[in-house]
Order: C-alpha cells, then sequence, then structure tokens
C-alpha cells in the first residue's frame, strides 16, 4: 500500500512541476517536495525533512478520489494549486477512514486542504451555496458560513507531525 501511495504522489507531484516520466523514476521524495516547493531552495545544503501523517475520518462512500492540497505562506489557501497536490484512489480506504504519511517536508508555515472528489472532475461541485462533495482541513473542523481562511488551519512544521482531517459534508 505505502509503494502504490508513494507512486501515486510521484506522479501528481510529477505533474504539478512539469517532469517527464523519465525524470519521475530518477527523483526521490525529497527531490519532488523540494522542487515542487518553489521556495528556491539550495541543492547543496541538506536541510533537515519532517514527514506528515494524515489521518482522514468519516468519508461518506468508496466513490471518486480523495484530494489533497499541500499550501505554505508563498502559495497560500486558496491558491489554486498549493505548493503540492497529491490524488488517493478510496481503494485505499480502511472503513470510512485514510491514513497517508509524506515525507521530505522543510520546516514552515503549512497548511492542508483536501476535496472528496466523489465524481472525479477535479473540481468541488456546488449545489444551492453550499458545497455537494466532501471537504476538510489540517486540525481544523470548519463551522462557519463564510469560506475558511489559511490562517485557520495553518501549522509550523518543525519535526515529524500528525495531522486529523475530519470530512464535512452538508
Amino acid at each position: 500500500m505505502k509503494l502504490s501511495l508513494t507512486l501515486v504522489a510521484l506522479f501528481v507531484a510529477s505533474l504539478a512541476i512539469g517532469q517527464t516520466n523519465s525524470d519521475l523514476y530518477q527523483a526521490t521524495n525529497t527531490d519532488i517536495y523540494s522542487r515542487a516547493s518553489g521556495a528556491g531552495l539550495r541543492t547543496d545544503i541538506k536541510e533537515q525533512t519532517y514527514s506528515i501523517t494524515i489521518t482522514v475520518t468519516d468519508i461518506r462512500n468508496t466513490e471518486g478520489v480523495i484530494r489533497f492540497k499541500f499550501y505554505d505562506d508563498t502559495t497560500p489557501f486558496p491558491h489554486d494549486f498549493g505548493f503540492l497536490r497529491v490524488v488517493i484512489p478510496k481503494t485505499e480506504l480502511t472503513g470510512d477512514s485514510l491514513i497517508v504519511t509524506y515525507s521530505g517536508f522543510t520546516s514552515k508555515n503549512m497548511a492542508i486542504a483536501l476535496l472528496d472528489d466523489e465524481n472525479d472532475d477535479w473540481k468541488l461541485d456546488m449545489g444551492w451555496f453550499l458545497p455537494k462533495e466532501g471537504h476538510a482541513f489540517s486540525d481544523y473542523y470548519h463551522t462557519a458560513l463564510r469560506k475558511p481562511v489559511y490562517k485557520d488551519f495553518r501549522f509550523l512544521l518543525t519535526g515529524d507531525k500528525k495531522v486529523v482531517m475530519k470530512m464535512k459534508y452538508y
């Protein structure tokens, strides 16, 4: 399961940063995160890297995919792309939950948003003013009638981190 998640993450990250298929198999997770961040990191300096373990709960069905977007201060939410996008097929679910771990992140302010894209159309489908599909944010359960903002679910990554994301459906 971990290998398949890594391959999906590598493929999606390569699309986000414009790598070719041949580059994809030569790159490591650290390479992809560094290039995807757009932070202009020097490649000759090895920074301490950390992992993030994400637990997603209350997923209502097995249709479609889960789409994660990672944000930082240079690409804050609701930026269309964030600095990294990852797609997980719902075949990876255990009951109504999903646990994934990603590594290679450097210390910085970050936020994670996800979409339960039930019809796999790459967008949050809307009904009468409210989303039809589920969404969640890093360690934050949105209850207000306004759209969430980056500071609502931002965290400072200074070590390995566990994040819980509870799905919200209307």
